[in-house]
């Protein structure tokens, strides 16, 4: 039996290792405004272990994000799986059969976009249910946006929110300000098909990786049920179409 729940850790930067602990700024590569949330993003992937491990046989770990720094041609998602490996997986047993590398991905919408489709072309099965796991200050856009965007059940979904600590400070108006602006950013674009979004993912994506809706090898797109229009890189979701879920 396919599973039947899927984990989004949706990644936020990109672990390189080395001898200082995964928890450490100099294990990985950041944008200078990310300084020190590392030990964020590790706890993100701990909860994301700890949720396939409490659920093994029905669900699967999915982490998102694509190659995004010039630097490596590593993905976000290939090296927070190296992160949890470094940590030994906590001491939770998680079959490799039960992790999947979404290594596309350059912004949040398509985080759970091609985690929904990477499923499905894994499985030939869309998830019964789907728990997210961010930055809590997300909450609203990968909620109230991208899933109703997308169009998936939001009585399907749960939300795991695990903020910096620099977040938790209300005070701190630069960065609260920049939440704002993102989130009217995709409330005025929600599928982020206009130039300002598509420009972030252009400067995201420095290996020209692959932005079809499903995998590029994946033929059995007309069975999934998913309604696209467009082809090859131009593949986009149909807004007005039902949707398989």
């Amino acid at each position: 039996m396919p599973p039947t729940q899927l984990i989004i850790v949706c990644c936020h930067g990109l672990y390189v290792g080395g001898p200082a602990p995964p928890y450490d700024e100099k294990s990985w590569l950041i944008a200078p405004f990310q300084s020190g949330e590392e030990p964020t993003f590790v706890e993100h992937i701990r909860a994301g272990v700890q949720r396939v491990a409490d659920n093994v046989d029905k669900s699967v770990l999915m982490f998102s994000g694509g190659p995004t720094r010039k630097e490596t041609e590593l993905s976000e998602a290939r090296t927070y799986l190296r992160a949890a490996q470094a940590h030994s997986f906590w001491g939770q047993s998680v079959p490799t059969s039960s992790i999947l590398l979404e290594e596309r991905a350059l912004d949040s919408y398509h985080n759970i976009l091609f985690s929904l489709t990477l499923f499905y072309s894994s499985f030939t099965a869309w998830p019964s249910r789907v728990t997210i796991i961010s930055h809590d200050f997300k909450r609203p856009r990968l909620l109230d946006s991208h899933c109703r965007a997308i169009g998936y059940p939001l009585e399907q979904v749960e939300f795991i929110g695990i903020d910096p600590q620099s977040m938790r400070d209300r005070n701190n108006k630069a960065a609260w300000q920049g939440v704002a602006t993102a989130m009217r950013d995709w409330e005025a674009d929600p599928h982020g098909r206009g130039s300002k979004l598509t420009g972030k993912r252009s400067g995201r994506n420095p290996f020209n990786v692959w932005q079809g809706i499903f995998v590029e090898e994946f033929q059995g797109r007309k069975a999934s049920g998913l309604v696209t229009i467009g082809h090859g890189k131009d593949e986009i979701l149909d807004t007005e179409a039902s949707r398989p879920w």
